[in-house]
């Protein structure tokens, strides 16, 4: 028998998880990827870009569809991909690999100081996509 891990799984889980094949109560631990179609993707993705209040706020989209969905993590082929599913669809906010790298790179979201709006934007999006990707974290 397997147990199967979902992304957001507690750390808890994850634990007793690793006991249960550690004890050889399990034969494996594998870790799922939530499929969604590039269809289901688009319709969230364009719900949640008419709540962008920055452009910056695609790298939540991104950490989303890369960390629960399995999306290429190579921001250059993400931004691609996702200009292509979204090519006929008018946004005021349009992937870019800078929208997506900029926050990533600043040392403002690990450090986020008093009053700081960078990490609540991009937990807003992030929460709002999971949601209409029927996804738990």
């Amino acid at each position: 028998m397997k147990i199967l891990l979902e992304k957001g799984d507690s750390e808890e889980q994850i634990k007793m998880a690793e006991a249960l094949l550690a004890n050889k109560l399990v034969s494996a631990i594998e870790t799922v990827t939530v499929y969604k179609s590039d269809d289901e993707v688009a319709k969230a993705v364009i719900v949640v870009v008419g709540l962008f209040g920055v452009c910056t706020q695609w790298t939540a989209v991104y950490r989303v569809l890369v960390d629960f969905c399995g999306w290429e993590s190579d921001i250059a082929k993400f931004s691609q991909r996702m200009n292509t599913l979204l090519k006929d669809v008018r946004l005021t906010h349009r992937c870019t690999y800078q929208s997506i790298q900029k926050p990533l790179s600043s040392s403002s979201i690990l450090k986020a100081p008093k009053g700081d709006r960078v990490f609540p934007r991009q937990m807003f999006i992030a929460e709002n996509l999971l949601k209409l990707l029927s996804i738990s974290a």
